[in-house]
């Protein structure tokens, strides 16, 4: 099967794939275009996207791009077939076919080499054809986690060989669940996994979302940060959708902070970490059935919201009411954030300055911070 590309680039902005797998693996989409112009055609959408719906930033800032050889969280499908062979790779172009991979060149080197060793390595505890969805992610440290997702507890029990599994590829932990909505089950836990943001550090739920890489998260922090402006000891601000305390944490250092988050285990790690620190709070509450209220919103300085691909819609309603002086919004869909600013806009915001961070390597998606100013 031939490729065909998300776009019509130019003839002179093609280039070579720099992956092997590139003309059938579903997991990227834009390699096959030069590096300049997949750096202006990822700004330029976004910028087009603003525009069209008329919440343009007033000043956009530089974007940052992040190299390939850094995601730390990734997710493949694997499958056992006649002799025990097992095959472990990504869905390929548009079908649910699965495409065998060797090596990554997104992946930093930790994952790269578990890749390696993951045919062998699963051979000895998954069963035969079923499709298994196999998460891996490092925490500090470099400790690393897996997620098995299709197998049951009790066929996780009733597996002898987990813990060689482990030990071929080097896991922290190992956990499984029957299906994408179940819990996972730590069968296998040989350390204890954290996420540590400035002076906050976690207990990390198995599975539980990181930032897709070190360096792209460290550039989102930095643009919040640089939006909040130059906090003060007495400054109080609420971060919204906090995740593990990624934002949270590094507030924390300079002033007040509240996290709420919808996810009840990471909302209960983020409550466990916060008690060592008084300059934090958390708070377990869906957001998009509860939005904090235009009342509530009263006591802070600030406003910070990092919902997923879906959106805040029902909570930029709420700040829209408000008279929050200082809103940013991160956003991994463009298209939600601005229909978000649109909102905020709706209630007396200016877009003051926006940030394209480019943490998708090779793919369609991108994130953005926007800074939103009352009045």
């Amino acid at each position: 099967m031939t490729r065909l590309p998300a776009f019509s680039p130019p003839e002179e902005a093609l280039a070579t794939p720099p992956c092997p797998h590139f003309e059938e693996c579903g997991a990227c989409q834009l390699q096959h275009v030069t590096p300049d112009f997949y750096h202006r055609w990822k700004e330029d959408q976004v910028k087009e996207l603003l525009v069209q719906n008329d919440v343009a930033p007033e000043v956009w800032e530089p974007p940052v791009f992040i190299p390939a050889g850094t995601r730390r969280r990734v997710s493949f499908l694997a499958r056992k077939g006649d002799e025990n062979k097992v095959e472990v790779g990504f869905s390929k172009f548009h079908t649910h076919d699965l495409m065998p991979v060797g090596s990554c060149l997104l992946l930093t080197p930790a994952l790269e080499e578990v890749l390696t060793k993951l045919p062998e390595a699963l051979a000895l505890i998954i069963p035969k054809a079923v499709d298994i969805d196999v998460f891996l992610q490092e925490a500090d440290g470099g400790l690393l986690e897996c997620v098995l997702t299709g197998m049951s507890e009790q066929n996780a029990r009733q597996t002898a060989k987990v813990a060689d599994f482990a030990r071929e590829c080097n896991l922290a932990r190992v956990s499984f669940r029957a299906g994408e909505r179940d819990e996972p089950l730590s069968v296998i836990d040989q350390a204890r996994l954290t996420k540590t943001s400035g002076g906050l550090c976690a207990e990390l739920p198995p599975g539980a979302f990181l930032q897709p890489s070190h360096s792209g998260e460290e550039a989102l922090v930095a643009a919040v940060l640089k939006g909040l402006g130059k906090l003060t000891k007495k400054m109080k601000v609420v971060d919204l959708f906090a995740g593990i305390g990624t934002f949270a944490g590094r507030i924390a250092e300079i002033g007040f902070v509240d996290a709420v988050e919808g996810d009840p285990r990471m909302a209960a790690a983020l409550a466990q970490a916060v008690k060592a620190n008084a300059r934090m709070k958390a708070e377990f509450r869906d957001l998009f059935k509860e939005p904090v209220t235009a009342r509530e919103l009263r006591s802070y300085s600030a406003v910070v919201f990092d919902p997923p691909r879906s959106g805040a819609k029902e909570q930029c309603q709420k700040l829209a009411a408000s008279d929050v002086p200082l809103v940013v919004g991160v956003s991994c869909n463009p298209a939600t954030f601005a229909r978000d600013a649109k909102i905020l806009k709706g209630g007396g915001y200016r877009l003051v300055s926006a940030q394209v961070i480019d943490q998708f390597i090779y793919s369609s998606h991108v994130e953005i911070v926007g800074v939103f100013k009352k009045g």
